[in-house]
């Protein structure tokens, strides 16, 4: 597979795979991202993967995530093992669906070109909720809203993910539609895309305040008009809210911290993949706190 590779950070190679036509610029979600061993964030409006390795950005993968009646759940999670040429056991949600369209009801697809796992299974969570990243005979649907509630890549990039992540790596799911960004020359960018579950925008609340406090603590001053139009138009593109034009491209982004945050701020407080401690508490990106998860048994 072709690479295509840009410099993040000095001394960081950002390797973009199979992803023609992207940049060094993607917009990153605002997480909390751990400082030590790996780390893979999935932003389902943005339907992309982050691979972070003791903090610092490696990969980004484009994905295929749930459909509105079959959402990828959000929440923290752990990788708890890999699978190489799978069989696709289907559930019985899935079978009820093929005979409800007439199609052939299938129970076991064994591995090969025809199987919707593809070459690799890799999950993450209890067995029991069912979810992973995965391959596909369906190509073509990555990125995109079009799954089951599992996260699908181009085979390519599933096997080189398979290649690299370590079962235990901490995972976070989250649902940002709006992101916030700053370039190398400090100008402030904010990146808006669809809300495709219809969800209620948990940027919203805080949006307006992050906006004027940045604002208030670099004196530069934000162009509203930018952001009315960003947020209406929700075309996934950096806008910039503080250059003297509105047009051009971002350098490299890096997360402005809003989301992240308690609700009423103060020390960040650090999302957990694999909560260990029942009082522990971690917050999703609106300031909520998350439904603490157990640990996963580890598939062997």
């Amino acid at each position: 597979m072709k690479q295509s590779v840009f410099t993040l950070v000095p001394g960081v190679v950002l390797l973009l795979g199979s992803m023609a036509g992207w940049a060094a610029n993607m917009p990153e979600p605002d997480i909390l991202i751990s400082q030590t061993g790996q780390h893979l964030v999935v932003n389902l409006p943005q339907a992309r993967l982050f691979l972070y390795q003791d903090g610092r950005l490696q990969k980004i993968y484009p994905v295929a995530v749930g459909k509105m009646l079959t959402q990828t759940p959000t929440g923290s999670y752990a990788i708890t093992g890999v699978y190489r040429d799978p069989s696709w056991h289907v559930p019985k949600s899935i079978q009820d669906e093929q005979k409800n369209q007439g199609k052939p009801v299938l129970t076991v697809v064994p591995p090969g070109p025809d199987n919707p796992l593809g070459p690799v299974f890799i999950r993450f969570g209890e067995a029991k909720l069912g979810l992973g990243f995965h391959g596909t005979n369906a190509p073509g649907s990555v990125p995109g809203f079009r799954s089951h509630g599992c996260i699908r890549l181009k085979n390519p990039d599933a096997l080189n993910l398979a290649g690299t992540v370590q079962k235990g790596a901490a995972v976070t799911v989250a649902y940002q539609t709006v992101l916030l960004n700053e370039d190398g020359a400090g100008e402030l960018w904010l990146t808006a895309y669809k809300n495709h579950y219809k969800q209620d925008d948990p940027s919203f609340p805080h949006l307006a305040d992050s906006l004027l406090e940045w604002q208030r603590t670099h004196s530069v001053a934000v162009v509203g008009k930018r952001v009315d139009h960003a947020l209406k138009e929700r075309s996934g593109k950096p806008v910039c809210l503080t250059c003297k034009s509105d047009s051009g491209n971002p350098g490299e982004l890096a997360a402005v911290r809003w989301l992240s945050l308690p609700p009423k701020g103060g020390v960040p407080v650090e999302q957990q993949a694999v909560p260990q401690d029942p009082a522990a508490q971690s917050y999703n990106s609106a300031g909520s706190k998350l439904k603490l998860v157990k640990k996963p048994a580890v598939v062997l």
